[in-house]
C-alpha cells in the first residue's frame, strides 16, 4: 500500500475522516498497475459512483447503525473488494475492474436513458443495506448484458398485475433475490474486516507482512487486547527484522514477517458453519409467492458468499453436480409455483488468475454455465426451467450467460473506452495470467 494511502486509512480507522470513492480506489500513485487511460477512467468511475449513490452514502454503508451496531446494518463484504485493500500481488488489478464493472454498468444505462433507473437509483440511495446493494448491482449488471445482446431493457417495469417488478429483457421478465451470509458470517465477516484494517494500519511506515490466521470473533475488551499484542509484535518484528507470532485465545496463530509479502501468502478466518440449502430454499419460496401477480416471471438469485462459499460443502462440487443439485432442490417449488418459468442461481464471489476455461453442463433438468470474467472473476450461473419449457427465453437467458464476458468492453466502448479493459492496464495482466488461485 503506497504512503499516502496508508495515511488516509489510518485517519479512517480512527474515525478522522470519511470514506469516500476516492479513498476506495486508492491514490494514482500506488495504482501504478493501470496506464494513463486507467487513470483517467479510476476518476470517471469516483465521481460516476459519487453521483449515482450520492455523496454521503459510502460512509453511512459502512458505518453500523447507532441503534444496533449489527454487521447486517453495514457492507460487510464492501471492504475486501476496495482495490487499495487487497494483500495478494496482483489481486488489487482484479479488484480495480470489478469496481469499474459497476460503475460502467450505471453509466452507460444513464447515457442509454434505460427506463427505471431514477427508481433503482432512488432505492439504493434511501435502503442502505448489503441486500440492497447486491439487488441493485444485479438488476444493472443483467441490464448491461440484455443491452449487450441488442436487447431492450427496463428497469422496475411494472408487473401484470400492478406495482414495480425488478427487470425486463426482451420477453423475459425477472424478479431478482439476493443471497448473502447469514448473520452469524455477517457479524464474523465485519470483525474480519475490521481486523485487516487494523493490521493495514500497522504497517504504516514499518517494513512487515502478516500471514496466517485472524482470530475467532472477539468481544470488544479481547479485541482490544489482541490489537495491543499485533502493535506490540509489529514493532518487534521491523526492530529484530525476525518474524513473530501472536495467538488468539482460541490459539488461531497469525505471523508477523518482516519484508514485503511473497506471493501466494493469505490471512484467512474460522470456518463458521451455516445451514445455506434451507436458507435459500426458504428465500425462494417467499419469492416465488410475492411474484404471482407479475405473470410469469423467472426468480434470479444472486448469491453473495452463501451456498458457493468455499467452506460449503456446496462450492466444493463440479458443475454438473451442482447443476443437478439445484434442480432437484427447486423442482418441487418449479412444481407448486406454475407462473414461475424457471429459477436461476448466479454467483462471482470467486477470483482466479488465470481463469479457467469456459464450461458447460448441459443436465437433463437444468444446464449450468463456468465463464471467467475479466479479469479475474469466475462467474456460475445454474439455469432451472421449468418442464414446461419456454425454449426462447431459456435461450435467451442462456445466450446472455454465455457472452457475459464481453459485456464490460461493449459498455466501455459506448463510454469511450475504445480499447476494453486490456487498455486501462500497465501491462495486460489478462495475457500474463501467472498468478494462483486466490480468495476474497
Amino acid at each position: 500500500m503506497h504512503p499516502r494511502d496508508k495515511e488516509i486509512w489510518l485517519a479512517i480507522d480512527q474515525g478522522l475522516q470519511a470514506i469516500d470513492w476516492e479513498a476506495w480506489f486508492g491514490c494514482p500513485e500506488g495504482a501504478d498497475y493501470l496506464s494513463h487511460a486507467g487513470h483517467e477512467v479510476t476518476a470517471r468511475a469516483v465521481a460516476g459512483l459519487t453521483a449515482f449513490f450520492g455523496s454521503g452514502w459510502l460512509p453511512r454503508s459502512v458505518t453500523p447503525s447507532p441503534a444496533s451496531g449489527r454487521a447486517s446494518d453495514t457492507f460487510v463484504g464492501l471492504g475486501r473488494a476496495a482495490p487499495v485493500l487487497q494483500i495478494m500481488k496482483g489481486a488489487e488489478r482484479g479488484a480495480w475492474v470489478e469496481a469499474v464493472r459497476w460503475w460502467a454498468a450505471y453509466a452507460y444505462l444513464e447515457e442509454a436513458g434505460v427506463p427505471g433507473l431514477a427508481s433503482v437509483r432512488r432505492d439504493a440511495r434511501r435502503d442502505i443495506t448489503l441486500s440492497r446493494f447486491l439487488h441493485t448491482q444485479t438488476q444493472a449488471r443483467l441490464a448491461l448484458m440484455g443491452a449487450a445482446r441488442g436487447l431492450p431493457v427496463e428497469l422496475e417495469p411494472t408487473k401484470a398485475g400492478g406495482g414495480p417488478g425488478d427487470i425486463r429483457i426482451g420477453p423475459v421478465f425477472i424478479e431478482v433475490v439476493t443471497f448473502a451470509e447469514d448473520q452469524k458470517l455477517q457479524d464474523y465477516e465485519k470483525f474480519r474486516q475490521n481486523c485487516r484494517v487494523h493490521l493495514l494500519a500497522l504497517d504504516r511506515d514499518r517494513d512487515i507482512h502478516w500471514e496466517g490466521d485472524f482470530p475467532e470473533l472477539l468481544n470488544s475488551d479481547d479485541f482490544e487486547t489482541w490489537k495491543k499484542r499485533t502493535e506490540e509484535a509489529a514493532q518487534q518484528c521491523a526492530d529484530l527484522e525476525a518474524a513473530v507470532d501472536v495467538l488468539s485465545n482460541a490459539g488461531r496463530r497469525l505471523t508477523v514477517h518482516p519484508g514485503t509479502a511473497p506471493q501466494g501468502t493469505t490471512l484467512t478466518g474460522e470456518t463458521v458453519e451455516s445451514d445455506q440449502g434451507r436458507r435459500l430454499l426458504g428465500k425462494v419460496r417467499g419469492k416465488c409467492a410475492k411474484t404471482a401477480e407479475a405473470g410469469t416471471a423467472w426468480i434470479w438469485v444472486e448469491d453473495h458468499s452463501g451456498l458457493f462459499y468455499f467452506p460449503m460443502p456446496f462450492a466444493e462440487m463440479s458443475l454438473a453436480a451442482k447443476t443437478d443439485a439445484l434442480a432437484e432442490l427447486f423442482g418441487p417449488l418449479l412444481e407448486e409455483y406454475v407462473h414461475v418459468a424457471g429459477i436461476i442461481v448466479s454467483n462471482a464471489a470467486r477470483r482466479r488468475l488465470p481463469l479457467p476455461l469456459d464450461e458447460d453442463a448441459l443436465r437433463p433438468a437444468a444446464q449450468g454455465f463456468q465463464r471467467g470474467l475479466p479479469l479475474d472473476r469466475v462467474r456460475e450461473t445454474i439455469v432451472i426451467p421449468r418442464r414446461i419449457l419456454l425454449p426462447e427465453q431459456t435461450n435467451l437467458i442462456a445466450r446472455m450467460c454465455d457472452a457475459e464476458a464481453a459485456a464490460l468492453d461493449w459498455a466501455l466502448r459506448r463510454l469511450g473506452v475504445p480499447g476494453g479493459v486490456t487498455s486501462l492496464l500497465a501491462d495486460s495482466l489478462a495475457t500474463h495470467r501467472v498468478s494462483p488461485l486466490w480468495t476474497p
